[in-house]
């Protein structure tokens, strides 16, 4: 067949299975909206623009991935704005349902899409290939948002593990060993051992009584028995 008429053949059938998706520019160019099948509540639709070489289907026809629009997204905004009452553990629980919110297809992420719908257009050189494109580029292109998706969930995950572990610190003690008990035993038995009343009397040595002059005051009834009893002692 003449690949002018297979190029209108091919608009025509594609034309008929996305009546609302595809935009022809004219009779070569023309592109397809590809609405993704994503956990976010956010539309993500990529563009797949397509331009038919003259040889076409006899080469790959040009092609072209670009990010689309989500027509709600003026409606519903992001949905990831923090209420400034909420506290941190609150914000963290809301963050964990909306991960799927904070995921996009990035620049590199389109240039992988891409580099892949290539080698399979080489491989359908001499057929229409669009549809096939098409359906492989919204294939391939939920299967990177879900790989994306399961990055963030175990960074948020690790973040979690690590925050609970911290938290948990605070509610473990010092290890104890055997050395470490006895040693707080001792301590313990040092701390609660009776101790001497600093303010009881204590009985003077006799040193510290001639040292304060006391040596001297003793009752006038035993010095005077001293007195008498040295008198009747005879030196021989």
């Amino acid at each position: 067949m003449d690949p002018l008429e297979e190029q209108r053949s091919e608009i025509e059938v594609l034309e008929s299975i996305y009546p609302d998706e595809l935009t022809k520019y004219n009779d070569k160019h023309f592109s397809i909206d590809v609405l993704l099948d994503t956990p976010s509540e956010r539309k993500h639709i990529l563009v797949l623009d397509v331009k038919y070489p003259d040889e076409y289907p006899n080469v790959i026809p040009d092609l072209r991935i670009e990010k689309g629009a989500d027509p709600a997204a003026s409606h519903h905004g992001n949905g990831q704005d923090d209420d400034e009452d909420e506290d941190e553990d609150e914000k963290e629980t809301k963050r964990a349902v909306q991960l799927s919110e904070h995921i996009e297809l990035e620049r590199e992420d389109l240039a992988q899409l891409l580099s892949r719908l290539t080698e399979e257009a080489e491989i359908q050189i001499g057929m229409p290939s669009v549809f096939a494109l098409t359906t492989l580029l919204k294939d391939e292109a939920e299967a990177l948002f879900r790989e994306k998706l399961k990055v963030e969930q175990d960074r948020y995950d690790k973040k979690m593990l690590a925050r609970e572990k911290e938290e948990q610190k605070k509610f473990n003690g010092t290890k104890v060993t055997k050395e470490s008990w006895a040693a707080w035993f001792e301590a313990l038995r040092k701390e609660l051992k009776p101790k001497k009343d600093a303010s009881a009397p204590r009985k003077m040595t006799g040193r510290e009584i001639f040292e304060k002059g006391l040596a001297g005051v003793e009752d006038e009834e035993t010095i005077n028995a001293i007195t008498e009893n040295t008198k009747n002692i005879t030196v021989s």
